[in-house]
């Protein structure tokens, strides 16, 4: 029976997004589930029981999109996965995000509800102190939802609206950059092959 991942979308979405990436691993030889949760009103201790009940016995694959891998970060915290469990993040703000920090900053925090004190606001650097092996990976196409607020650093690349220093957090196992924008990493084959890599090997696949 092929093992079960469990993947979890960003900000505003819903379950859907991750459908396309979840087909790439169905025909890559993974059964997978995909959970909505309502990201400007977040419950953790629900939407954590509700991983822990998707979880099959064995290792947990875990794959995350922006919000969703921030999430899978305070989840792993909270949480001794079993031996062998991986956890994959697709653009995650893991240190916090600059425009949540902004929208704060504009007293306009309210429009993200209460996923910035679930971890898109910046508190001080983070660490991944979990035994399973995280792989983050980071887009830096540099076009989004960022210039439609404030703009982004010019100095920094970023995939339109995270920046890459922020997808970096202390402890990880392995962090890729591929050309592609916030949103569009969902759609991407190049991103589908990269997850399942690290999914199965607890390695990205990097260029010589």
């Amino acid at each position: 029976m092929a093992d079960k991942v469990i993947l979890l979308h960003g900000l505003y979405m819903h379950e859907l997004v991750m459908w396309p990436l979840a087909r790439r691993l169905n025909r890559l030889g993974w059964q997978t589930e995909c959970l909505s949760y309502n990201s400007v009103s977040i419950d953790t201790e629900a939407l954590f029981h509700r991983l822990d009940q998707a979880r099959p016995e064995g290792p947990a694959y875990l794959v995350g999109h922006s919000l969703g891998g921030v999430l899978l970060h305070r989840y792993a915290q909270s949480r001794a996965l079993p031996q062998g469990s991986r956890v994959v993040t697709l653009g995650s703000p893991l240190q916090g995000a600059l425009l949540a920090d902004r929208l704060a900053r504009w007293h306009i925090a309210g429009v993200i509800g209460n996923a910035g004190h679930n971890g898109l606001f910046s508190d001080g650097p983070r660490r991944w102190e979990n035994p399973a092996r995280l792989g983050s990976l980071a887009g830096n196409a540099g076009f989004g939802f960022g210039q439609l607020l404030g703009g982004m650093p010019p100095d920094t690349e970023h995939d339109g609206t995270v920046l890459l220093p922020e997808t970096r957090i202390e402890g990880m196992s392995d962090h890729v950059v591929l050309p592609v924008t916030h949103t569009s990493m969902l759609l991407s084959e190049p991103v589908a092959r990269q997850t399942n890599h690290f999914l199965c090997h607890g390695a990205f696949v990097h260029d010589a």
